[in-house]
């Protein structure tokens, strides 16, 4: 697999890291963008497999990863520019837009925006469900979402939680860990910090908060593919279960023209069934 990193300004400048892997000559192009406090290495196990395929793209998010750390910027508007300005940067034509969680919201909205830009949009387990059906307030899903205090634990620490995030689903290789600890900066004495700050987080949750799905996807003008987790014993709880199924049906109701689909799966569904095809 050839794969090539650089540095790409989005918008504003904001220096974005970028991993362009290539695909067989003439291959369409897919931009893959992670979710909320994750970072590209969330695609790594897909890569291979979808090379054989297309070129593919990913990137670190403003605030996430390698890319910048910007103290603002993270509506949408910023951030669908952002993954634009990677796709223009690249010259991808009109790729496939596939987005994981937040990342799904993000492609959700540069479909709706920019139907031009893209040639259909797979959202993965994100993007079809708004935040405001689980939560009354914002002040309740801020309290609610507010990423652990993971600031000044020890790598080794943070390492012996990986079975506890992932669970009996996903066996805990070297990979998987380098996969996980992508996300933290590791001190010389050993302590981590996330990658993306507390204060960015919640700004990137609130334009979360802010997001009117179903509207969006009965906007859509091109192709789109929601493949939504289920049933795990993680995010497949049954309160969370029910509102993604109500959110499938308010899609219906909407006839929006999204395709739904359902996948057995913790909510990382590219670290579980990452050669899964739909």
């Amino acid at each position: 697999m050839q794969e090539t990193w650089r540095d790409v300004a989005g918008d504003g400048g904001i220096r974005l890291r970028v991993r362009d892997v290539a695909g067989p000559r003439g291959a369409p192009s897919v931009l893959l963008h992670h979710g909320l406090a994750s970072s590209q290495r969330i695609w790594d196990l897909m890569l291979t497999d979808l090379a054989r395929t297309f070129r593919v793209a990913t990137f670190d998010a403003r605030g996430h990863g390698r890319s910048a750390k910007p103290g603002s910027g993270f509506g949408f508007d910023h951030v669908v520019a952002d993954a634009l300005a990677v796709s223009r940067s690249l010259r991808l034509g009109r790729p496939i837009f596939v987005g994981h969680s937040w990342g799904a919201m993000v492609g959700l909205e540069l479909a709706a925006r920019h139907p031009r830009s893209v040639a259909g949009a797979v959202l993965v387990d994100g993007g079809v469900t708004s935040m405001r059906t689980s939560f009354a307030t914002w002040r309740e899903a801020r309290e609610a979402l507010a990423p652990p205090h993971l600031a000044g634990m020890h790598i080794e620490e943070f390492r012996a939680l990986i079975h506890t995030f992932m669970g009996a689903a996903v066996p805990v290789t070297p990979e998987l860990e380098a996969i996980v600890l992508s996300v933290m900066r590791v001190a010389p004495d050993g302590t981590i910090r996330p990658q993306l700050s507390r204060a960015s987080h919640f700004k990137v949750l609130r334009a979360i908060w802010e997001q009117d799905p179903v509207g969006l996807h009965a906007r859509l003008r091109v192709p789109a593919l929601a493949i939504v987790a289920h049933g795990s014993g993680d995010d497949g709880d049954a309160a969370w279960e029910q509102a993604k199924r109500a959110a499938a049906a308010a899609l219906r109701d909407a006839r929006a023209s999204t395709r739904v689909v359902w996948i057995e799966s913790i909510h990382d569904v590219p670290l579980q069934h990452p050669a899964a095809r739909s």
